[in-house]
């Protein structure tokens, strides 16, 4: 009997053992099923982002917005939402639509800043240098073309902007093509990328601010003469205040004796009685 017990305790354990085993091995593909039913949405979420990124890439319109709002994006972010230093989608005189014109100091003249994106003669460089590169510098030289027949004239500055928002397309164009700049200069069209036009941009904010002080210098001198002004004003009344609380102090002194006094005098009275 004591050996039937033991061989049914035993059995019982091993049971238990492999009833835990199993609990485990199936907890385990529960897992991996809801790992893989995460995973599955996460590549068909990015395989969405990646249809959109295409369609954005592959189709002429919207890379053209995507430009324009990567060039409104780094604006925004050096110039904040000032129409006083620039403005988006800019209609010149001459009816042309720049994607940005920047207005500079002393001037009614803008300076015109327009968005190129030449992807699909980039992609087609990926695949054959030698066929495509041709293509895409003729490609590049009318985009230059255009910048400067549209937004070069009596309303603007004597040069304008061509900004290309992809950094590969214009490192490639500094590397490769580097006769595309000296194109570009002889038309008086400077290309410029992300990098690049914060480097512009932070230099056309320092002349304005340059210009606004030199042009405003004698209103700042007066300004900091009323200020100056002020702050003598505010010493001489903190002094009379500072007099009039050593005053009131000195008669509070001398009225809490008085008051001390009456106290004694009323007490040492009504002890008298």
């Amino acid at each position: 009997m004591q050996n039937k017990s033991k061989e049914v305790e035993t059995s019982n354990s091993d049971s238990l053992i492999l009833q835990k085993n199993f609990e485990y091995l199936l907890k385990q593909v529960q897992d991996v099923q809801k790992n893989q039913a995460t995973s599955k949405v996460s590549l068909n979420q990015m395989e969405e982002y990646l249809y959109r990124m295409n369609m954005v890439m592959t189709n002429t319109k919207l890379r053209g917005n995507w430009g324009e709002y990567q060039l409104d994006m780094l604006l925004s972010v050096y110039c904040g939402q000032n129409p006083s230093i620039y403005s988006m989608q800019y209609t010149l005189p001459n009816g042309k639509i720049a994607d940005c014109a920047f207005h500079l100091p002393d001037t009614n003249k803008v300076l015109c800043i327009d968005s190129k994106f030449p992807m699909e003669n980039y992609m087609n460089l990926q695949e054959d240098m030698d066929t495509y590169l041709r293509p895409f510098k003729m490609n590049m030289k009318k985009h230059i073309d255009d910048v400067a027949n549209k937004y070069i004239n009596m309303d603007t500055m004597p040069y304008a902007l061509l900004f290309v928002p992809s950094e590969a397309i214009y490192q490639f164009v500094c590397a490769k093509c580097d006769d595309l700049f000296t194109y570009a200069l002889q038309k008086h069209v400077m290309l410029v990328s992300p990098t690049t036009l914060v480097a512009e941009v932070m230099t056309l904010l320092s002349s304005t601010k340059d210009f606004y002080r030199t042009s405003h210098m004698e209103e700042i001198e007066r300004n900091i003469l009323l200020l100056q002004e002020d702050a003598n004003r505010l010493v001489e009344r903190s002094i009379k205040a500072e007099k009039t609380l050593e005053t009131l102090a000195t008669q509070f002194h001398a009225v809490s004796i008085s008051a001390q006094k009456l106290s004694s005098r009323m007490t040492k009275m009504g002890e008298d009685k």
